[in-house]
């Protein structure tokens, strides 16, 4: 059993959010949680025994764990509770932060701003704050001055402390190329947080190279157009010309063309990404990530549900992907030749 006195003087009174958050945390340990407050016995896996609690001030509040995982459980509390019991971030704050994008965009491009279009996880249903980045496309309706592009990656380089651990991915495009989408379409201004100590290192330079033909811009119009969400403008089949299956085919292929090389540096994204790109070979299927897993698990064969299970509850979870090498080699030998075949069929 582990006991211990703390003072929470500086959390308390915990609000209703922070104590759902709680008990959410103790209910995923077997141990017996259980707090002492003035002579009163409290279950910490209780929402009603923990509001009924009622520290203030400098109140002494003893802390009991006991169960077979009772290190594991108080090491998950206390660090909770230094942390202020802060519930973990999600979609709404994600969302909530690309207003404030759109409010600075607003501003700084004014008459020359079109719109702001989401098109990743966050579009798809399927974002998670720890893992996953704000991925959103901007479109001008004329070549921005240096001092509009420097604007633009700084607001993002500032909100950084408030974005997810992989922040935003931000790609600027002009109006006549977003309505005729040729592949690979040309971009005027993109960056991502891979991007960062290039752009600090010299903002004005890195705003000044920027530019050019980004053949993933294709991929990204394709699933805008089957779940994108619109942060201002026009409509997304008005600004957005369809894409033709296949420029879709090249840039998809193009997204994957180094899975062999690289699969074990980025498991979880190549399988995923290889199970979406397969889907859209074999079915047509514009899909996110963990809706490739899924359709693969289905569609695929057999010999790799393994692999690509390992993928999804690696993505679900935000932890390591645990598999075997040989068989994720497998895998993606078998669906890059899928996706090959389909490139000569096409």
């Amino acid at each position: 059993m582990i006991k211990q006195t703390l003072n929470l003087s500086g959390i308390t009174p915990l609000n209703r959010s922070q104590i759902e958050y709680f008990v959410h945390l103790a209910g995923d340990f077997s141990s017996r949680i259980i707090f002492e407050h003035r002579n009163r016995t409290i279950n910490g896996k209780s929402m009603l025994g923990i509001l009924s609690m009622g520290a203030t001030g400098d109140d002494p509040v003893v802390l009991e764990v006991e169960g077979e995982d009772e290190e594991a459980a108080y090491q998950a509390i206390r660090e909770l509770l230094d942390n202020g019991v802060a519930p973990p971030k999600n979609e709404t704050d994600a969302m909530k932060l690309m207003q404030v994008v759109k409010d600075r965009y607003q501003a700084l491009l004014e008459d020359n701003l079109v719109g702001i279009y989401l098109h990743g996880s966050l579009a798809a249903g399927c974002f998670r704050w720890e893992c996953s980045d704000i991925d959103f496309l901007v479109v001008v309706r004329r070549p921005m001055e240096e001092k509009a592009k420097i604007g633009l990656v700084e607001t993002l380089y500032q909100l950084f402390s408030d974005a997810p651990p992989k922040g935003f991915e931000m790609s600027v495009l002009l109006e006549k190329n977003s309505r005729q989408a040729e592949y690979p379409i040309p971009y005027e201004l993109h960056y991502s947080e891979g991007h960062r100590q290039e752009y600090e290192a010299d903002p004005q330079g890195y705003c000044s190279r920027m530019h050019g033909e980004d053949p993933d811009l294709t991929a990204y119009i394709l699933a805008l157009h089957a779940y994108g969400s619109v942060i201002h403008g026009p409509s997304i089949a008005r600004e957005f010309s369809q894409v033709k299956r296949e420029d879709a085919l090249r840039a998809i292929l193009y997204d994957v063309q180094d899975a062999q090389t690289h699969l074990h540096e980025h498991p979880v994204y190549f399988v995923l990404n290889l199970c979406r790109a397969v889907a859209y070979f074999q079915d047509n299927a514009v899909l996110n990530k963990k809706q490739g897993g899924e359709w693969a698990l289905k569609h695929m064969s057999t010999d790799h549900q393994r692999v690509i299970q390992a993928a999804l509850n690696a993505y679900e979870s935000g932890l390591d992907m645990f598999y075997d090498h040989g068989q994720a080699e497998d895998f993606c030998f078998d669906a890059l030749e899928i996706l090959k075949q389909g490139e000569l069929n096409g």
